[in-house]
């Protein structure tokens, strides 16, 4: 295999620029293993713990990957201009490594980074994670744990996060968070308040559109505003204000919406590449600083707001007879500084990442003007008319909704890949992985594979369904009956990861997507005229093109 720096201009990073789909062809073998990717879970990893033999597998040092060059080991392979890794994005590495090396990629000898591997089964996803034990561990976000155990010290020492926490410390805190955060009967309670913020926000929306009934070029910070308003409901027990007519630029919800945005793509510059921040302040790490503050700020001031009225409701011998908020459950089971800490951790992961997912599925809607018709007759059913009231039941019946939202999430997802570190040996593609590697799982390349998800490249959210659709409901039997040949990989979608370490916040972000996107189809026919929508691919994927859907008025 090809170790030597591939020069910039190359016709495969050039392939990569078009964002054309990537297919794992399956002729790449693992060694003594059968054919890559059958879209079937082998005899030795369905059910079960533990895999391969491990004194029949080949050694970690016989694992394909670039090998380390001497002195700079495989650092210079992401220096700009001159190495091969040098300004590639996040899939386009994964699509590299996978082209070049097959189904399983060893990278070292990166300075200050554990040793990682690259997974590309199915079968070695599942494998990993059945294997990740009582404290599932995840490589840590070295800047983020710089920020928080050095640089802020004096707040964040004591306190507890799910996002950055390995081990007990990170058992403990996600025990406490997961009542309030994972129990279906407390994300019921939102239903109202999530729908109240969607409506208002499609209000909104009708007063966007120009003379052509498009949204505006910007329509992406518009769906930030959306988001933030919606969880900052949930994280921070208070409306933010973020959906008012005009928002100031220094305004304290652009502050944090812009704050998201500069910390995400930041990240991926201070995580992927060497860790020069370690030894001086870079700029790219001082602006990361700086917007982690922001949420320091803004979280700590919501959480003490909450503190007084729940104090206040004491001193007035107030009775609240209602359920009580998810931050209030917090402040409960937890101190002040891990409730705070949790807000921040809800703001971080849950604006960007639910905003582009609804982004992405207006946009399969709009190239799917079939598949849209077909949603638009569920929800028109169960909500007769444009102001028809939501309800939890209604929500569980949309079962074409939660289709289409799993088919855009697979075929134009936000989040490439999931990463655990191993916590003893493991056999993987029949070679031992030590314990304490980082492996990381791309499941972006499993998007376009015929033999995982049959007729790959059409979107058919029927998929997703559990029964073929019949009487009432939404959905094509014909495309029902297409996909549903054979068994498709459970460890190939994993859009909110798996196991104890799943995202806490999903049920959240599902509630607010599905609510809002239900909503928009009511209400509106969208197109989307400009070409194929392109995705950047940093810590997570965003959409590159301006937004600019149109939006005609349903009249009925």
């Amino acid at each position: 295999m090809s170790t030597s720096l591939i020069p910039r201009c190359s016709p495969f990073k050039a392939v990569l620029a078009t964002q054309q789909p990537f297919k794992c062809t399956g002729t790449w073998r693992c060694p003594g293993r059968r054919p890559l990717n059958t879209g079937q879970p082998s005899p030795s990893t369905a059910g079960v713990t533990e895999t391969g033999d491990h004194s029949a597998a080949r050694p970690f040092d016989e694992m394909p990957g670039p090998k380390p060059l001497p002195i700079i080991g495989n650092a210079g392979r992401f220096l700009p201009f001159i190495g091969e890794f040098g300004g590639m994005q996040t899939d386009e590495m994964s699509h590299y490594l996978y082209k070049e090396y097959g189904p399983i990629v060893k990278l070292t000898g990166i300075p200050g980074r554990r040793a990682m591997v690259f997974s590309y089964r199915p079968e070695d996803v599942e494998t990993v994670f059945r294997n990740e034990g009582t404290w599932p561990f995840r490589e840590s976000l070295h800047s983020m744990n710089y920020y928080r155990n050095v640089l802020r010290k004096d707040f964040y020492e004591g306190g507890g996060s799910v996002l950055t926490e390995n081990g007990e410390k990170w058992a403990e805190t996600r025990s406490k968070v997961n009542q309030p955060m994972m129990q279906p009967r407390i994300s019921k309670r939102y239903v109202p308040p999530i729908a109240a913020v969607a409506q208002e926000f499609v209000d909104k929306m009708r007063g966007m559109r120009d003379e052509k009934e498009e949204l505006p070029d910007n329509f992406n910070n518009e769906l930030f505003k959306w988001s933030l308003e919606s969880i900052a409901y949930v994280a921070l027990d208070a409306r933010l204000g973020c959906l008012a007519p005009t928002l100031a630029p220094g305004s304290e919800p652009q502050r944090v919406i812009d704050a998201v945005n500069v910390a995400l793509d930041k990240l991926f510059d201070l995580e992927i590449g060497p860790p020069f921040w370690k030894i001086m302040t870079t700029p790219s790490f001082k602006k990361f600083i700086d917007a982690l503050d922001v949420f320091l700020e803004v979280s700590v001031k919501y959480v003490q707001a909450a503190i007084d009225r729940v104090e206040e409701r004491k001193k007035a011998g107030v009775e609240d007879g209602g359920e009580p908020s998810v931050l209030e459950r917090l402040l409960a089971r937890t101190d002040v500084k891990t409730a705070s800490i949790m807000a921040q951790d809800m703001l971080f992961g849950g604006i960007d990442t639910t905003s582009y997912s609804t982004a992405i599925t207006m946009y399969m809607l709009s190239r799917n003007q079939l598949k849209q018709e077909v949603l638009f007759g569920e929800l028109k059913r169960l909500l007769p008319h444009k102001d028809s009231p939501f309800t939890d039941e209604i929500l569980e019946e949309m079962k074409f909704l939660k289709a289409v939202i799993k088919e855009s999430m697979r075929m134009m997802p936000i989040v490439s890949l999931n990463t655990r570190n191993t916590t003893k040996e493991l056999v993987l593609c029949n070679y031992r992985v030590p314990e304490g590697i980082a492996v990381m799982m791309p499941n972006i390349t499993y998007r376009f594979n015929d033999e995982i998800y049959p007729e790959s490249r059409r979107f058919i959210p029927e998929r997703w369904l559990k029964e073929m659709p019949s009487g009432d409901a939404a959905g094509s039997a014909e495309d029902f009956n297409a996909v549903s040949q054979g068994k498709r990989h459970p460890f190939a979608f994993l859009p909110f990861g798996f196991g104890p370490r799943s995202c806490v916040g999903k049920r959240f972000a599902d509630l607010e997507m599905e609510i809002l996107l239900a909503k928009i189809i009511r209400n509106f026919h969208v197109d989307y005229k400009y070409g194929d929508m392109k995705l950047v691919s940093k810590m997570i994927n965003t959409v590159k093109d301006p937004m600019k859907f149109k939006l005609t008025e349903r009249s009925d």
